[in-house]
C-alpha cells in the first residue's frame, strides 16, 4: 500500500533544498537562477566537470597548487590583453 508524504514535509524539503542553492550560488558568486537556466551549450558541461574534479582532488595542498596554476592563466592572459 502506498501512503501520501504529509504534506508538512513536502513544504520542507524544497525549503531545505532552496537554502543549499541559495548557500552554493553566494559560495559561486551567481544567482539561484542559474541552477534552473536551461544549458547553452559546452560550458555548462564543462562547468559540472571541471567541480566534480574539483571535489574529487582530496589533498589541500593539491587543491592549492591547481588554484595557483589557474590563477597564473588568468594573469597571463590579463598581461596578454593589455598588450594587444
Amino acid at each position: 500500500m502506498d501512503m501520501k508524504t504529509p504534506n508538512a514535509l513536502n513544504a520542507l524539503a524544497p525549503a531545505r533544498t532552496s537554502g543549499r542553492l541559495d548557500d552554493l550560488a553566494a559560495v559561486l558568486g551567481c544567482s539561484t537562477d542559474l541552477f534552473f537556466e536551461a544549458p547553452d551549450g559546452p560550458s555548462v558541461g564543462h562547468t559540472a566537470q571541471l567541480l566534480q574534479m574539483w571535489l574529487a582532488i582530496r589533498a589541500p595542498e593539491d587543491r592549492r597548487a591547481v588554484f595557483a596554476c589557474v590563477q597564473e592563466i588568468l594573469k597571463a592572459q590579463s598581461d596578454n590583453f593589455g598588450r594587444k
